[in-house]
């Protein structure tokens, strides 16, 4: 897979980007993916009752893929994802639960009020939040998340200006598929092979909004805490500067040979090993399913990425990905936690710092940290999630079992804070 990052790192504005959104579901993986659900799709037609299931596969199919495609273009790749990603294959479901949310709200607004003005602003509003809430559900995987309305303003906010065009160009895409759909059922009819054609313009405008979403989020990656699978070692590894004992692994993987370049891999890393073949590495224990030995590798790369090569962000990428594996994952060392914690907080990574934070004191009920590690959750309750009445309940707890730790008066502070807050909230509920 190419990277989008080029020498200069240089990331051209969205509306450079255009003949790149319209040409990405010609490349070859979409095209392959394209049609082996297209496929699916045809054999669904033809065979009645079981060939629903096959419709049903080819649906789930291709949203899976294209949640991949907006996931790998977010983390910088260029080039279409060639193995599965960590999207769930009940995505499809998740983005019909979405919008059956968001269409319930609309009602809701519709019944209440009775007001027609309400109702066009809450349409106007829904439609332009539609994209923050895809990205949202694509990049945390939690329908929770993506039906945030705190989150859509957040991504709204932080991006600005190019958020607005994009969601106009997302609009543009959508009217130019009803276009090209009616133009197709007009020139060939709504037999089967009108069915399959509107199957594969349906999935190439899909793959292409998707594409364009996440270009969105890798412009602005840095803002939104979104953690790169692209940096500068794995670009210099794309321009042929990779090590012979990787140059040996691909050749591998393209002689069908998978496992034995997972085997050569792992000999180098037990020696050592560059960033970019622990990459290479886990991206092909991913290909092969092998989750137990990507947490045990996680386990091992985290630290070299803490405190040796000092890639603190890609560290936070490993142990997301790991929890994402298994949410009961830690590190090796119950210290690794604070420091990733730390790390998660200073780029506003508020959920991975609960994921991490969480349970910590029922499995090191001692150690030095838990403290530290509760009140960075609470501040990712409070900050992320906006619940002040939780982290609010956490400072508590730690105020009245720590009351001299050295963090006392930043735990002080932020209790306060959040207590003003919460009765503000109920001040204004009793009001009203």
């Amino acid at each position: 897979m190419s990277s989008l990052a080029t020498d200069e790192d240089r990331v051209p504005p969205i509306w450079e980007r255009l003949p790149q959104v319209f040409g990405y579901p010609f490349k070859s993986a979409c095209l392959t993916a394209l049609s082996l659900y297209a496929v699916l799709y045809a054999i669904g037609i033809l065979i009645p009752v079981i060939g629903l299931l096959f419709g049903l596969a080819a649906w789930i199919g291709l949203y899976k893929f294209a949640y991949d495609v907006l996931d790998a273009t977010a983390r910088g790749w260029d080039s279409p994802p060639e193995i599965q990603r960590g999207t769930s294959s009940l995505v499809l479901f998740k983005t019909i639960g979405l919008f059956m949310v968001l269409i319930f709200g609309l009602v809701m607004i519709a019944s209440v009020t009775g007001s027609m003005l309400l109702l066009i602003a809450g349409v106007v509003f829904i439609v332009l939040a539609t994209p923050a809430a895809i990205i949202t559900l694509a990049i945390t995987g939690s329908l929770i998340n993506a039906l945030n309305p705190a989150t859509w303003v957040d991504i709204m906010r932080t991006v600005g200006l190019p958020y607005f065009i994009a969601s106009l160009l997302l609009f543009m895409l959508g009217i130019s598929r009803g276009v090209a759909e009616s133009l197709l059922t007009g020139a060939v009819g709504a037999g089967f092979i009108g069915h399959i054609g509107l199957f594969l313009v349906g999935g190439y405008f899909l793959i292409a909004s998707f594409h364009l979403m996440g270009y969105l989020v890798f412009q602005h990656h840095d803002a939104l805490g979104v953690q790169q699978e692209v940096d500068a070692s794995t670009r210099a590894a794309a321009n042929d500067s990779r090590s012979p004992t990787l140059q040996q692994a691909e050749a591998l993987v393209r002689d069908g040979n998978v496992d034995e370049a997972i085997a050569l891999l792992y000999r180098e890393l037990r020696t050592g090993g560059q960033p970019e073949e622990h990459d290479r590495y886990r991206k092909l224990l991913e290909l092969q399913g092998r989750n137990e030995d990507l947490l045990a590798h996680g386990r091992e790369y985290i630290p070299v990425l803490l405190y040796g090569v000092e890639q603190p962000k890609k560290a936070l990428g490993v142990a997301e990905h790991c929890l994402k594996i298994d949410p009961r994952f830690e590190p090796s060392d119950p210290r690794q936690v604070r420091d990733l914690a730390r790390i998660a907080d200073r780029y506003d990574w508020h959920e991975l710092v609960m994921r991490l934070t969480n349970g910590f004191a029922k499995r090191h009920p001692s150690h030095p940290d838990v403290v530290e590690n509760y009140y960075l959750g609470a501040r990712a309750l409070f900050y992320g999630r906006g619940d002040e009445t939780k982290a609010l309940g956490v400072l508590r707890q730690l105020q009245k079992r720590f009351p001299e730790h050295p963090l006392k008066d930043d735990i002080d502070q932020l209790a306060a804070t959040a207590e003003n807050v919460a009765n503000s909230v109920v001040g204004n509920s009793s009001s009203a």
